[in-house]
């Protein structure tokens, strides 16, 4: 599962590495683990993989991040996610992974690819 959030990018996977119940939170910046740990109240410590492609992790309870996921519907308060994270000031390389995200996404509804 890929999610954009308030906090960041994240990518979560039952990855090898978890325990039966958990998952792995893995993240492409420190910052964006911290900010979900904090305004979650998370408890992890914070993995650093300095080879791997997500740098840095924290496992997790499957519920735990349930309870976050919750969170995040329940404070849902804008109409426009881009917008939003525009001005709520998040960084340039933040908000241009987002749009570029966006954008390839958008082409699969607009230009269908040939199947091979």
């Amino acid at each position: 599962m890929w999610i954009f959030s308030r906090d960041g990018f994240f990518s979560v996977a039952a990855t090898k590495f978890c325990q039966p119940g958990e998952v792995a939170i893995r993240a492409r910046k420190k910052e964006h683990l911290e900010s979900l740990m904090e305004r979650h109240g998370i408890e992890a410590e914070i993995l650093v993989f300095p080879e791997a492609d997500y740098r840095f992790r924290i496992q997790i309870p499957k519920d735990i991040w349930g309870k976050a996921l919750q969170n995040e519907a329940n404070e849902l308060d804008y109409n426009s996610f881009k917008d939003a994270m525009a001005e709520a000031g998040m960084s340039a390389d933040y908000l241009r992974a987002m749009f570029n995200t966006w954008s390839i996404i958008h082409k699969i509804q607009t230009e269908e690819l040939p199947r091979d």
